[in-house]
């Protein structure tokens, strides 16, 4: 009895019982030719769909070429694609959090839990809900319905507050006004962004549509990569807004690499074997190619020694002049009326005056500023170029009382502001509820990028108390400065600070002003002797101090004749004259200065609540003071204004001079000065000049490591993958005689696994003959069978069929299933990591 008639026969895989007219074999044989007169089966009945088997051509011609058509294309299964939708997630979750560099995380995370996951929702609901009625699944109801199910979503989420019901025109209006106004809101606001409506329907909107593109493209087509192009084009947009944006996009960049390599797994012809064999075959690679995104990304040509395009340098951002009343005519005013409560303040750090305003231009009559407000979402561009030796953090809690203005202070230069509870003066119906009450006051909020000060409102009349109420949180990098960086420290080049050293030196009639001769002759006395910029404006801020006395009850007044006054005749003045004095007698040496208006930190506040309670300032801590601009440090204050109770000036600390800055003096002072300065100091300079170029980024030895690893992965990846990819272009080889010795070859290949000697010289009978008596039972019976029809295809020019191609595979799957189970999983990896394994896979798949 042939293995083909036994009674197990019809329960092998690929073996169907025998007696049919025309067939005495396997399935996977070839037809064999009938008598003359016998009746055979009825090909138009036996063909399989799309042409006819065996060795006829259907007309008579008694041809042998094969004529069955070429398979149609294959769809992703259903649960496969929805599986699919995973990876999607993943890949929108990713381009949302792009925006991190645009708006805060924490804002922005509610926005990603709704724009993701509910438009996949109604796409794919809408998808399945048509397709199990057997029915077309059009596209423009999912397209519709997620139109509508935006807007009600942003109508509840964002604009609770808006006008009109929840589909009136008034509130589709307002939304759709927003959206288009977002996009140029920030672009003009230095980031992060605010956190209002108005902004976070951007990114809504993107995420939203890119959601529904994605899951529609996921459940309609059959490309592997096509679901992840909605979510890189969505990606494109932080990438655009957020070039000048704190943090980095790299890791996220990464993550997107990672996901559309996961969708591919998911979607390719190499999950049909199974999902989790597919995903441990390819995670390897998806591992390594999301390192190297992450890793040499950053690093590639182009991308590493130039700076990315920013998109606002083509837009002008909207920029205020501040028109209130300058804080240094309201020096005066504050310390007339000594007990004003102006503010309370809780910080770190005690020790750092508080900093309102900054006024950088003089005309001879008085000082005002140059800033050019623009709207922050509470974030304080850094100055490159400036390092003072050193920075500590200092966070702030203020609240404000009766301070005037539109000024809000903090301690130097502050990095962020959060308003923490709007002020009494915000319209009601500028707020909302819980975590929007602040969203009024933080479309107010704005900065001056080249100071550094903050102001919140529109200004107003003098004394108009705008932000009473108002409570927010600074941090700032406080500036701890080097006595070696400022002692030989050069001022930048005059004709880049040209605001910042000129004063008026002709009247209206042209003729020289006598007072700025009097105040050039003044500042080289007080200066003689000075030998570095440093020294010139340490010397002039003690020659004030010496010469001039403080009084509070002093007229107020900087002008040309005030100052003239104050220095010749009077010789005594409020923190007004001193910091206004020292600014003009050093702009006539070439130094760049400026005058800072805020208040001292020195004590003369009221404290309360123990260790860490509330300062109370008031208007007796106003304080005006002088700063100094040098290179390679940025703008450094001075203290010319003596104490409060000295006579003269001379035994009496400077007024609102912190301790750590007097230390930094003493040593200066104490060292004798050379008559040049020190090479070690133009050498220490072009170092920090140079280390962020060449020195940011981290050793060889890290490069080389990573170098190792990404190999040995891609060696692990590849070894995994290679089996994978042999074995699929052997079954997908359009002759079904190349399926039918691929199907053997595989069979080979997993007997070598369990003891078969791998080489060449086996004969197929020999080949069976090991099966049989290796593996044993039904997963065996059918290999003899099979050999001589391997036998026939590749030495006797038989051409099976597909359906005998079709029973060789799955008669190879049985085959490779008990294999699994017998060779131990360890055992099978370690074989696959062989060099020889890998080498005579990429063999076998180059011959295919």
């Amino acid at each position: 009895m042939s293995p083909a008639s036994s009674p197990r026969a019809a329960t092998l895989p690929g073996v169907r019982p025998t007696g049919a007219t025309g067939h005495d074999g396997p399935s996977w044989a070839p037809p064999r030719p009938t008598a003359p007169g016998a009746s055979g089966p009825d090909p138009a009945v036996s063909a399989p769909e799309g042409g006819l088997v065996g060795g006829g051509s259907g007309d008579g011609s008694g041809g042998a070429q094969l004529t069955s058509a070429r398979p149609a294309p294959r769809r992703i299964p259903l649960h496969r694609r929805l599986w699919s939708l995973l990876p999607v997630a993943v890949l929108l979750a990713g381009a949302g959090l792009g925006f991190h560099r645009v708006f805060p995380v924490g804002p922005l995370l509610p926005v990603l839990m709704v724009a993701v996951p509910v438009p996949m929702a109604v796409s794919a609901g809408l998808f399945l809900a048509q397709a199990r009625r057997g029915r077309p699944v059009p596209l423009w109801p999912s397209l519709v319905l997620g139109a509508v199910a935006w807007l009600v979503t942003v109508r509840v989420t964002l604009f609770r507050d808006a006008a009109g019901g929840l589909a009136s025109g008034g509130a589709v209006g307002e939304i759709w006004s927003a959206l288009l106004d977002a996009p140029h809101a920030v672009l003009t606001t230095i980031l992060p962004a605010p956190t209002g409506s108005g902004f976070l329907v951007l990114p809504h909107a993107v995420l939203w549509s890119a959601s529904l593109a994605a899951t529609e493209l996921a459940l309609r087509t059959r490309a592997p990569l096509l679901p992840a192009l909605p979510p890189v084009l969505a990606f494109g947009v932080p990438l655009v807004l957020g070039t000048s944006g704190p943090g980095s996009n790299t890791l996220t960049a990464a993550g997107l690499v990672a996901g559309a390599g996961l969708l591919v797994l998911l979607r390719s012809s190499v999950a049909r074997r199974g999902m989790l064999r597919a995903l441990s075959a390819g995670l390897p690679v998806v591992a390594v190619l999301a390192l190297a995104a992450a890793l040499l990304g950053p690093r590639l040509p182009g991308l590493s020694s130039h700076e990315p395009y920013d998109l606002r340098r083509q837009v002008r951002p909207p920029t205020v002049h501040p028109q209130s009343t300058s804080p240094l005519d309201q020096v005066g005013a504050w310390l007339q009326h000594p007990e004003t409560r102006l503010f309370r303040a809780r910080t770190t750090a005690a020790d750092h005056n508080w900093r309102l305003a900054v006024l950088d231009r003089y005309d001879g009559v008085k000082w005002t500023s140059a800033a050019e407000l623009t709207r922050s979402g509470g974030r304080v561009p850094s100055r490159p170029g400036t390092g003072p030796g050193g920075r500590e953090r200092v966070e702030q809690r203020v609240t404000i009382q009766n301070l005037p203005g539109i000024w809000l202070p903090a301690a130097d230069r502050p990095t962020s502001v959060k308003i923490t509870h709007r002020s009494e003066g915000d319209a009601p119906g500028t707020v909302g509820q819980g975590t929007d009450r602040t969203d009024g006051a933080e479309r107010q909020l704005a900065v001056d990028p080249a100071s550094g000060v903050f102001a919140s409102g529109e200004g107003g009349s003098a004394g108009t108390r705008v932000n009473r109420g108002l409570s927010y949180t600074a941090v700032s990098q406080a500036p701890v400065f080097d006595a070696k960086r400022l002692q030989y420290a050069a001022v930048p080049d005059s004709a880049a600070h040209t605001a910042a050293t000129s004063l008026p030196r002709t009247d209206a009639a042209g003729k020289p002003i006598k007072a700025v001769e009097t105040f050039t002759e003044l500042a080289a006395e007080a200066t003689a002797g000075s030998s570095y910029p440093y020294q010139q404006a340490h010397r002039l801020a003690g020659w004030l101090r010496e010469h001039y006395r403080y009084d509070p009850t002093s007229l107020p007044g900087h002008a040309y004749r005030n100052l003239e006054f104050f220095l010749t005749t009077g010789k005594h003045g409020t923190s007004e004259q001193f910091a206004a004095s020292f600014a003009v007698l050093a702009r006539t040496l070439g130094l760049p200065t400026r005058v800072a208006v805020g208040f001292r930190a020195d004590g003369a506040g009221t404290r309360s609540g123990g260790e860490n309670g509330t300062t109370q300032i008031t208007g007796r801590d106003a304080l005006a003071w002088p700063e100094v601009r040098f290179e390679g440090v940025g703008w450094v204050p001075f203290y010319p204004t003596p104490g409060q109770t000295s006579k003269d000036g001379s035994s009496v600390p400077p007024a609102g001079q912190p301790e750590e800055r007097e230390k930094t003096d003493r040593a200066i002072t104490k060292q004798p000065p050379p008559s040049a300065a020190p090479d070690r100091q133009d050498d220490g300079e072009q170092h920090d000049r140079a280390a962020p170029a060449g020195g940011g980024g981290p050793p060889v030895w890290v490069y080389a490591a990573v170098a190792v690893v990404l190999l040995l992965l891609a060696y692990c990846g590849g070894a995994a993958w290679a089996p994978y990819r042999v074995r699929r272009r052997r079954r997908r080889a359009r002759d079904p005689g190349q399926r039918v010795l691929g199907a053997w070859q595989q069979i080979v290949d997993r007997l070598t696994e369990v003891g078969l000697p791998a080489t060449a010289a086996h004969t197929a009978t020999e080949v069976a003959a090991f099966g049989v008596t290796r593996i044993g039972g039904s997963g065996s019976e059918q290999l003899p069978a099979l050999a001589r029809l391997v036998n026939e295809v590749g030495y006797g020019g038989r051409t099976p069929d597909e359906a005998a191609a079709e029973a060789a595979w799955r008669h190879c799957d049985a085959i490779e299933s008990v294999v699994a189970r017998t060779v131990p999983r360890r055992e099978r990896v370690r074989r696959a990591l062989r060099p020889s394994t890998l080498l005579r896979h990429s063999r076998s798949g180059a011959r295919q």
